[in-house]
């Protein structure tokens, strides 16, 4: 097994989702064309479901953040005045970002679980639903969004802030 092997056998999961860019995906090509442990290596691979991409998994970090971001929301609409979910979510969406490195992921777990726990904190709620009627859940759907995003907008600062301190 030769020193391209190794490089070549990390690459496959990637090759198989077609994650490399072109120059590697050829190098990898050229590389299995001649190579006949590399060959069983990558059927083996290409045909065992154990190398799925990181996004279509749900990781036990993943759930960890996600509950932070429940438990954050909860605290936040408990505090009522309190303006700690600012410095909080900025924490938070920096934390994130270090440990995702995807700005997309920092957006989606510091939105969804705001805006979940804003419908089910205020479904009973008279401010918004005074019966079952498409005005009042529609209220209830732009109160819930609105609060979401003002959540997510303080956790996209925080990741701003962990884009900068990467670049030092």
């Amino acid at each position: 097994m030769s020193h391209e092997c190794s490089i070549v056998e990390d690459l496959l999961p990637l090759y198989k989702t077609k994650g490399l860019q072109a120059d590697t995906t050829e190098f990898v090509e050229q590389h299995l064309a001649t190579c006949k442990h590399c060959q069983q290596l990558a059927a083996t691979k290409l045909s065992s479901n154990q190398n799925l991409s990181m996004k279509s998994t749900l990781t036990f970090f993943h759930l960890v953040f996600i509950v932070l971001s429940f438990m954050f929301a909860l605290n936040s609409s408990l505090l009522g005045e309190h303006k700690s979910f600012v410095a909080l979510y900025a924490l938070f969406g920096c934390l994130t970002y270090l440990f995702y490195k995807n700005i997309w992921i920092v957006f989606a777990i510091s939105s969804i679980p705001v805006f979940v726990w804003a419908i089910i904190n205020n479904f009973s709620n008279p401010l918004y639903i005074h019966g079952v009627s498409f005005m009042d859940i529609s209220a209830l759907i732009i109160g819930a969004s609105y609060i979401a995003l003002l959540h997510t907008i303080f956790a996209l600062l925080g990741s701003a802030f962990a884009i900068i301190l990467r670049r030092f």
